[in-house]
């Protein structure tokens, strides 16, 4: 169990073969409905094509590890393959 200080940008990853289950606790405040919006337009979640490439690489070499195909599409900057 992992449990990340308010406003750390983290990632959920499922390597596994299996489901994953992820449980999102609020310690008190309100929903803002600012999540799931993208930096860019001053949200809390950075998009694919915005995020570090080797994130990507090493999601997809411990998917390979674990005999996980990935299903995700490229992800693509300003047109091309990141």
């Amino acid at each position: 169990m992992f449990s990340p200080p308010e406003m750390l940008y983290h990632n959920h990853f499922n390597t596994g073969p299996g489901p994953a289950r992820l449980l999102a606790l609020r310690w008190g405040g309100e929903f803002t409905g600012v999540m799931n919006i993208g930096e860019r337009d001053y949200g809390d979640q950075i998009e694919y094509e915005d995020e570090d490439p080797e994130i990507r690489k090493e999601f997809e070499a411990e998917c390979r590890k674990n005999g996980v195909e990935v299903g995700m599409p490229p992800v693509t900057r300003h047109g091309r393959a990141v």
